[in-house]
């Protein structure tokens, strides 16, 4: 018995040594060519920054040069009264986008991209619980607040949505949540992986587009994504805030971990971009309690060039920058750097 323990306890150990050298050890990859450079944006955080939020979209449409478009459509700006739904803005960022021959990449559910991430309207929001001890046990069908009519309530606005935007030709994917599979990210209760898996097969019978489920791309192994959807989405960031302590920490990772990571999960997800390449300066209070001075010294557009060349290093085609809203905010005060360099580098 001990020796087949010990054997097992070997093998293992081996292959975890296998996994860590191909994932992390530095490998040559060929540089990626003619990159489908899209952006990510959200109306509310346009908004939040005081910016005129259409200004800024239409810019980002016509001046940086990008071919897609990532946009989170919210649940409570959408459907305010249940059952009553009002998609004009919406609309004009498709239509808008179709215009210039630009794809959208429309993010829905109830967990979208842009802290704190969920979005639900209050007459929905009723049936969530507010104290962070009754999460857990929310994650279990009735169980504490009403779930169940939460969740019915979601597949409604989703199929809603569905319905009303996939006879646009330039929608090229549906994204279904933001790190559904990841619940200890986002200022709401985790959704339990059955849901999400739920919210996939629901919106494949409503269209015939690909699936596309998002994971961090330094901390998920992006499996559950994997085997749900048929395209992956990761996140792809240099440098993360440490409450616990204090300060900054770069990831030591090189840029072969990202491709590498997409072969392991090519059984089962036929293509893996990067959907959201940290292009923002991270302002742990918010970015409005730093001025424009400190912001741009924290990323600077020289810091921003190399987070753009490490992007360029994995070999992926397809990448979304996170920040677009920033950069034209910078832009607006006074600082075009980064709105500048954004645009040099996307047209390259």
């Amino acid at each position: 018995m001990f020796r087949w323990l010990k054997r097992v306890i070997i093998i293992v150990t081996v292959c975890i040594m296998v996994l860590a050298a191909y994932l992390f050890i530095p490998a040559k990859i060929d540089p990626a060519q003619n990159i489908t450079w899209g952006v990510s944006f959200t109306k509310s955080y346009a908004q939040y920054l005081g910016l005129d939020w259409k200004q800024v979209y239409l810019a980002a449409l016509d001046d940086l040069g990008v071919k897609a478009v990532r946009i989170g459509i919210q649940w409570d700006e959408i459907e305010p009264e249940q059952g009553k739904f009002d998609f004009a803005d919406y609309d004009f960022m498709v239509d808008e986008a179709a215009a210039r021959g630009i794809t959208v990449l429309p993010a829905i559910g109830y967990k979208l991209p842009r802290w704190p991430e969920c979005r639900a309207p209050q007459w929905a929001a009723k049936w969530l619980p507010t104290d962070r001890a009754l999460w857990k046990r929310f994650l279990d069908v009735g169980v504490g607040p009403k779930r169940p009519e939460f969740e019915d309530a979601q597949l409604s606005m989703m199929k809603n949505v569905v319905e009303h935007f996939k006879t646009r030709a330039n929608i090229n994917a549906w994204q279904i949540e933001n790190e559904g599979f990841i619940g200890w990210f986002g200022d709401c209760p985790p959704i339990k992986d059955s849901f999400v898996r739920r919210e996939v097969e629901f919106v494949r019978g409503l269209d015939s587009r690909p699936i596309l489920m998002t994971e961090s791309g330094e901390l998920s192994t992006g499996l559950k994504s994997a085997i749900s959807a048929d395209i992956v989405g990761t996140s792809l960031y240099r440098e993360v805030w440490s409450s616990l302590l204090g300060r900054f920490l770069t990831y030591p990772l090189p840029p072969s971990f990202y491709p590498h990571k997409a072969r392991l999960l090519k059984p089962w997800a036929a293509r893996f971009v990067i959907s959201e390449l940290q292009l923002e300066v991270w302002a742990p209070k918010g970015i409005l309690s730093m001025t424009p001075e400190e912001q741009i010294k924290n990323l600077s557009p020289e810091k921003m060039k190399q987070r753009i060349e490490y992007a360029r290093a994995t070999g992926i085609g397809e990448i979304y920058g996170w920040g677009a809203e920033w950069w034209w905010y910078l832009k607006m005060h006074g600082y075009p750097q980064m709105w500048e360099t954004a645009r040099a580098e996307f047209g390259q």
